[in-house]
């Protein structure tokens, strides 16, 4: 049995079935979260959203997609949440341990500013960044550097937030001494980044030790210049297949190695004096706009490995 943690809205993961249909393989799906634990000495069972339960024994490969191994606690009490977190990583300490594709534990921990650093030490182009939290501090940044723009992003590898019946996105935006000014004093550690000026931007989908990667030319539209995510429907940007250079490629593989990732879409910035700038992983980035855009067979070869 394939066992599959995404959630409903996943576009991707119905694509990925249709493969392990198609191969004739048992797959069971769980949507958000595992609802129900059964513990029998060894014996493990889990329940998903329709009720089946299933056998830890019985299932042969996992991918963790999206969601949580089990429904989160709502609670401030530290000994309950505490005894949450236990159980979670058992459960998936026991997955991890079939073949599979996608590590939770580090997919669910992941630190973009460890990232970076990581990324730094293996030899990749990174902004210059910074962590700010008050306003002085921000003029001043932008005051001694009056030749350069910044910009502000999430500090988490996901921006966009799902809903009962809608998703939202927080983008990257330009700061301006607008902006700075009607911010209060003192505000939330923020990531402030140096903005580079693009040719283009490049998302790479990683895969144990292999890459794809597609070319997106979003600075030719005001819209999207900033976030290609700020996506034109009237005028689409034009995107094509890439191929990094071996030496980015041979870098990536070192960065994902330390952060113990086996898979994630990968985001870059290639300047006018080709120049490449890594900016972030995504351990459960999209990549089917990648797979039909560019002709990869992503999500039949993500099938064959499961």
């Amino acid at each position: 049995m394939v066992l599959i943690l995404s959630n409903k809205n996943d576009f991707t993961t119905n694509l990925v079935q249709d493969w392990l249909y198609y191969y004739g393989k048992e797959v069971t799906r769980i949507n958000n979260y595992i609802t129900e634990l059964n513990f029998k000495t060894d014996n493990i069972s889990i329940k998903s959203e329709t009720d089946e339960q299933i056998n830890l024994d019985d299932i042969k490969s996992f991918w963790y997609r999206k969601g949580r191994v089990i429904k989160p606690v709502n609670t401030n009490h530290q000994t309950i949440k505490s005894e949450f977190e236990i159980t979670e990583g058992y459960i998936s300490y026991l997955l991890s341990d079939k073949k599979g594709i996608g590590r939770y534990k580090q997919a669910m921990n992941l630190n973009k500013l460890i990232v970076l650093q990581i990324a730094k030490k293996n030899g990749l182009n990174i902004p210059n960044t910074f962590v700010l939290d008050n306003k002085d501090d921000l003029l001043n940044l932008l005051c001694e550097n009056k030749d350069k723009k910044f910009i502000t992003k999430m500090k988490t590898e996901s921006s966009m937030f799902q809903f009962d019946d809608t998703s939202s996105i927080i983008y990257t935006n330009v700061l301006n001494e607008k902006f700075i000014e009607s911010l209060p004093q003192r505000f939330a550690p923020s990531l402030i980044q140096e903005k580079i000026e693009k040719l283009m931007e490049i998302r790479t989908f990683f895969l144990h030790g292999k890459t794809w990667s597609m070319a997106i030319f979003s600075q030719n539209d005001d819209q999207t210049k900033d976030d290609y995510r700020r996506y034109n429907n009237k005028k689409p940007n034009r995107n094509t297949l890439f191929k990094l250079p071996k030496n980015l490629e041979d870098k990536l593989c070192l960065v994902m190695n330390d952060l113990n990732l086996d898979t994630g879409s990968i985001d870059w910035i290639l300047t006018k004096d080709n120049q490449y700038y890594f900016l972030e992983v995504n351990p459960t980035g999209q990549f089917s706009n990648m797979s039909m855009t560019c002709n990869y067979p992503l999500e039949k070869i993500i099938a064959q490995k499961l």
